[in-house]
């Protein structure tokens, strides 16, 4: 029968149970599957010890009953003689001692129900020698919740180097695909990584910072098989496998259970323990962690933008950096129009390593949206030998009813994908975010700018008149707009080189 079963006929607990097992007193057989087989036998040799540990009768004495080194009615007179100091307070105790003794009953097959029904004592309830009898039950849920998310983190940094250095991708993308495959990646790398810490130390980096210990219930470290089943069980039964709301729900049962002592589905065949020393000294190292390990996944992130043609690269280089680099920052529309607002679909052009824009096939264009736009300037590169030295574009308007996009990401991807390829650039102290940002903010807003960094100097100038900024008719960014009665003139010169 199952422990389940087993609680329920012998009224013990499942802590009460799994202590009496390490303590020899019952063995349960084991089945093909690995999971525990009571018998009959069990319960009643549970029952026999629930009656004896009510009456206060110790559990060495106990011990000694079941490996026969001593008989009950012995055992029984030499207790009888304890109690009756404490008259006043174990007077039951008494009584069930003389009962037994009047019967001559023996351990092997006195009926522990019919001594049950002379207690004045519900049944049901838990004497403290049970309550004794029991498996240290560690609670403490917020610190197994921040212990397992500093795991978590350092699981996912470690899958993040290899999709940012890797792959090159932008690891804080968003959309559906994106998040079911971090759902997936998040329940895969525990089952990776877990088992093997916890078979080989014991605890994970999380557990150790708070001073937590996994072990078998002998006190031995896990095998491998036993500590995959454990994290199985944890993803299955108390993170709900990440999957939204279903995830937040095993999450909060697994803390109300947690928090009432009871042995979660996990720790059934397994022991947590936890070093309360110095806790204080524990929370600070765990909040300096979190912090050292959040500064580490931004600059996991930001090396996802680091171009993958890098030193002396060719035009046709600096094109596929470019056109990676805008793939990175998910700028989806065309750069010489808006970023349209919903229900208008649009998406990037790519650029050529002549300098030219093209469309990808497959992919929707806005064709017709009522307002005039520019087309994108077209990019000049110039070369040395095979190398790109330089790249530079240029757009004069003069007097035409046009309304023009602002230059800020053209302008920044064109600096990052030239900068970030140079073999003197380093991500600290300019992350290519914060390299991005500066050189949108200029070119959003028409101003003259010079910026260098990593042997490179970029530079913009703007000269323009008969134009005010408004705000897109159908799109969520901003666009010079001609005023009426006035000349409408704009220049923009834009260049990068190398110092």
């Amino acid at each position: 029968m199952t422990i389940k079963e087993v609680e329920e006929r012998s009224n013990m607990t499942r802590a009460n149970i799994r202590f009496y097992e390490k303590e020899g007193l019952i063995t349960p057989q084991r089945d093909p599957n690995g999971y525990r087989n009571y018998t009959e036998q069990d319960v009643d040799i549970l029952k026999r010890i629930r009656l004896l540990r009510t009456i206060h009768l110790g559990l060495e004495e106990i011990r000694s009953l079941s490996e026969k080194e001593s008989e009950l009615t012995d055992v029984l007179l030499i207790h009888l003689r304890t109690l009756e100091k404490e008259q006043r307070d174990l007077e039951q105790s008494r009584v069930i001692c003389e009962q037994l003794c009047r019967d001559q009953a023996s351990y092997e097959t006195f009926d522990p129900e019919h001594y049950f029904n002379l207690l004045e004592k519900v049944p049901s309830e838990i004497p403290a020698e049970l309550q004794a009898d029991s498996l240290p039950k560690v609670r403490a849920p917020w610190k197994r919740y921040f212990a397992r998310m500093i795991d978590e983190t350092i699981y996912l940094i470690f899958w993040n180097l290899i999709l940012a250095l890797g792959f090159h991708m932008n690891i804080r993308q968003t959309g559906w695909r994106f998040v079911v495959i971090g759902i997936i990646i998040q329940s895969v790398l525990p089952l990776l990584a877990e088992p093997v810490l916890l078979s080989r130390f014991g605890t994970t980096p999380g557990k150790l910072l708070f001073g937590f210990r996994v072990s078998a219930e002998s006190g031995a470290r896990l095998t491998w098989r036993e500590a995959y089943d454990r994290t199985g069980l944890v993803l299955k039964r108390g993170l709900g496998f990440y999957i939204p709301v279903y995830g937040l729900i095993r999450e909060y049962l697994s803390y109300r259970d947690c928090k009432k002592g009871e042995i979660l589905e996990w720790e059934e065949d397994t022991v947590l323990t936890l070093d309360e020393r110095h806790m204080r000294w524990k929370v600070a190292a765990v909040v300096l962690v979190l912090s050292v390990l959040d500064v580490l996944n931004y600059f996991v992130w930001q090396a996802g933008a680091l171009p993958r043609n890098r030193g002396n690269i060719t035009a046709a280089q600096y094109a596929e950096n470019f056109n990676d680099m805008q793939k990175f920052y998910q700028i989806d529309h065309q750069l010489n129009l808006p970023e349209f607002l919903p229900p208008f679909g649009d998406s990037r052009k790519l650029l050529n390593q002549d300098g030219d824009w093209e469309k990808m096939s497959g992919k929707p264009y806005i064709v017709d949206n009522g307002v005039d736009y520019p087309d994108l300037p077209r990019i000049l590169f110039t070369e040395k030998d095979g190398v790109l030295t330089e790249i530079s574009f240029s757009s004069e308007y003069k007097d035409e009813k046009v309304e023009i996009p602002v230059y800020g990401d053209l302008m920044a991807l064109a600096a990052l994908s030239y900068i970030c390829a140079q073999d003197d650039y380093h991500l600290l102290p300019s992350p290519p975010s914060r390299l991005y940002s500066r050189v949108k903010e200029y070119g959003d807003q028409c101003s003259d700018f010079v910026i260098s960094e990593a042997g490179v100097k970029v530079q913009a100038s703007f000269d323009y008149s008969g134009y005010e900024f408004r705000q897109a008719q159908y799109g969520s960014s901003d666009v010079l707009v001609p005023v009426y009665g006035e000349d409408a003139y704009f220049h923009v010169d834009f260049r990068i080189w190398q110092e």
